[in-house]
């Protein structure tokens, strides 16, 4: 059985990630390919709820590794859990968020290391494509309705800086965010399907 797919969604808050995730899934689905949607922080485990209240503001954490520490405890339950069993059925797995944000957010935010991030994260499986939804960080602010502690435009600013240098080192797909959910999602979709039809193609 061939090894399934791990489709990842990165982005600034309220880009649109988690509903084009939520439309592949459903798209690949109806094309007759077995998927499923999850998320980081997930909220399958301890470190993922911990985040999940961090990122509410129910408290606070004065050292940026150990928050980074905590996003990757939970990417690595996640995909003992359930990314790699799954990949392994032969089943898609949509992601919304990976390792990229952690080194997008924590560099930004507490000034970790990129490197020192990336290295936590080496054993991380790597997603077959990345899909970048770009939008300005005016919008993504804009469109915010949370107190979660990353919605701010100065922060916005410094973490779209840090994932554009992420686009070009690890070679995401990027796509124009700032249309309808329907625009995006076709070119969404024509870059996703590309890498099922160059499977089929081998």
């Amino acid at each position: 059985m061939a090894e399934g797919k791990l489709i990842v969604f990165e982005g600034l808050d309220k880009s649109g990630k988690e509903t084009q995730s939520k439309m592949l899934t459903e798209y690949l689905r109806n094309k007759g390919i077995e998927c499923i949607y999850t998320e980081e922080p997930t909220p399958y485990n301890v470190f993922g709820k911990t985040i999940k209240e961090w990122l509410d503001r129910k408290f606070e954490i004065q050292s940026g590794k150990s928050i980074a520490l905590l996003y990757t405890a939970d990417r690595y339950e996640h995909m003992k859990s359930l990314i790699l069993p799954k990949l392994a059925e032969g089943t898609t797995v949509i992601c919304d968020r990976y390792f990229y944000s952690t080194i997008a957010y924590q560099s930004v935010l507490y000034g970790v290391e990129q490197e020192w991030i990336m290295e936590l994260n080496r054993f991380a499986r790597k997603p077959d494509i990345t899909i970048f939804i770009d939008i300005p960080p005016e919008e993504s602010v804009r469109r915010a309705r949370t107190t979660d502690r990353h919605e701010n435009l100065e922060f916005q600013v410094k973490v779209k800086k840090a994932y554009d240098e992420l686009v070009k080192k690890h070679g995401f797909v990027v796509i124009d965010g700032n249309r309808s959910r329907e625009d995006v999602f076709i070119d969404v979709r024509k870059a996703v399907m590309h890498i099922f039809e160059s499977e089929r193609g081998k």
